[in-house]
């Protein structure tokens, strides 16, 4: 799994009776984006409001992202390019990122752009910089000595070498390749950046595929097979697989990757001697009805539940009918003016808005439908009587 690079939060612009939101780790996978845009439900014309809310390992660049006016999917590439640098290649780039900066300040080049990081953390990967164990001038004028980067040392004796001052040829060096230091380390370009391709600002279309796994053996097989397997797969396809893997168990497999339409499946994804069962799962998604309805009920039903296992899973894909989602209403205000408008016409709800206490009002009307709010919206049984769990719903049956 990819490291955490960056948090955060997203919502509507300007939309004050809205609580729809999201909060999403990044790097974020093609699914996990699409899903917290379906939480934060933006329409034509709604702007997206977006917040770091953690940068983790990467708190320098605060300041430079905060000045930009920058897209999710541009926010998530970059994440995704730092979450696959090394220990070597993250110094390396903290130390171009830095040297970048200032070479802006002494040129009055102005800010770091989106795609000046973007050059950075590809050219992180490259061969275009050098990292030396040394955290201050004096570390570093000492390594350049001893290793004979100063022609005029050589020769010395050892007595006089002794007595130089490290310090001030550490500095010289510094100053004049332009290099800084970070941490205990010591940066130095020595090359051109490579540019990284350019990155719409716009997601990227829906994935093809439903679910994904990255599959690989049990570490202690000592084997580094993988192999990618996308859901729901035919018999022969999941022979393939296992063959691929060398091996004809799911137990001896374990998940290294999860995207699906369902991200809060991972839970259960995460689970290979069930693979079969998730396929099943898989198919049921695949053969849903009017899937762009039915498939944010179910995410808000899997949430709503705290689904843990694939078999309560499949029940709930069973049992859609039986609950009505109004993605729409994502707060007790928007509840009320929604009920408000149903009442009575657009301008007569319009007058009545400042008189009401939409807030209560609408935890008074969820309340009485037996609803509840989820992240997809507002959620309550097509009977409007109280939502039982799965497992009461499953006993429910059995005693009719």
């Amino acid at each position: 799994m990819a490291k955490k690079v960056f948090a955060v939060y997203l919502a509507k612009e300007g939309a004050p009776n809205s609580e729809a939101y999201a909060t999403l780790e990044l790097p974020a996978s093609p699914w996990e984006l699409w899903d917290a845009m379906e939480k934060v439900r933006l329409k034509d014309g709604e702007a997206l409001y977006m917040e770091i809310d953690d940068y983790y390992a990467f708190e320098y660049l605060a300041p430079h992202l905060e000045e930009l006016d920058i897209s999710l999917n541009e926010l998530n590439d970059l994440a995704a390019r730092l979450a696959t640098l090394d220990e070597v290649q993250g110094i390396a780039f903290e130390g171009l990122f830095s040297m970048e900066v200032q070479k802006k300040v002494n040129t009055n080049g102005g800010i770091i752009t989106m795609q000046d990081m973007r050059d950075l953390a590809v050219s992180a990967k490259t061969d275009c910089y050098h990292v030396v164990d040394a955290a201050d001038d004096a570390a570093l004028g000492r390594f350049y000595a001893e290793n004979d980067f100063i022609p005029e040392l050589e020769g010395v004796p050892y007595a006089v070498f002794k007595m130089l001052d490290f310090a001030g040829i550490g500095r010289m060096m510094r100053h004049g390749e332009n290099g800084v230091f970070v941490g205990n380390c010591y940066v130095l370009r020595d090359s051109e950046l490579t540019a990284a391709p350019p990155c719409a600002k716009g997601l990227p279309s829906k994935p093809s595929y439903l679910f994904r796994l990255t599959l690989g053996l049990h570490p202690d097989f000592k084997d580094a097979r993988t192999v990618t397997l996308d859901l729901p797969a035919t018999e022969a396809k999941l022979s393939a697989a296992q063959e691929q893997l060398g091996t004809l168990k799911w137990e001896n497999t374990v998940v290294l990757n999860y995207d699906g339409i369902l991200p809060n499946a991972a839970s259960f994804a995460d689970r290979p001697v069930e693979l079969e069962a998730f396929n099943e799962l898989a198919a049921a998604v695949r053969d849903m009805s009017s899937p762009e309805k039915q498939l944010p009920k179910l995410k808000a039903l899997l949430k709503q539940f705290e689904v843990q296992d694939i078999e309560t899973a499949l029940f709930l894909t069973e049992h859609l009918a039986d609950y009505v989602l109004t993605p729409d209403l994502s707060s007790p205000q928007e509840t009320a003016i929604d009920h408000l408008r149903f009442m009575t016409d657009d301008h007569s709800a319009e007058l009545l808005l400042s008189h009401v206490n939409l807030y209560a009002y609408g935890c008074d009307l969820i309340k009485e439908d037996n609803a509840t709010l989820t992240p997809y919206g507002l959620l309550h049984r097509a009977d409007y009587q109280p939502m039982l769990t799965p497992v009461q719903e499953k006993m429910e049956m059995t005693m009719r």
